[in-house]
């Protein structure tokens, strides 16, 4: 019994879950939530697109086409990380 009585309820909420999610995200578009790692700063070379720990010895002898951003902005720029340092991966 209480198991059709979940599924009544859920029935019933989910048109207004879906309603509530349309009126706070009005464009449909895809929430991402970076991890906190993601937030890290990094040395992208735009070049060949890949990023280093900034710590990593590459990144530091890199003067040409390097940039400063964060870890998740080199990701959405499709940059792979460093072989070497794994690009500030633990």
């Amino acid at each position: 019994m209480k198991k059709i009585a979940l599924l009544i309820l859920f029935c019933i909420m989910l048109p207004a879950c879906q309603e509530l999610d349309g009126l706070l995200n009005p464009n449909n578009s895809v929430y991402i939530i970076p991890e906190a790692d993601d937030t890290r700063m990094v040395v992208l070379n735009t070049n060949t697109h890949v990023y280093h720990d900034t710590k990593c010895k590459i990144a530091k002898s890199c003067s040409k086409n390097c940039i400063m951003t964060t870890k998740s902005d080199a990701k959405l720029k499709g940059a792979t990380p460093c072989q070497k340092c794994n690009g500030g991966n633990k």
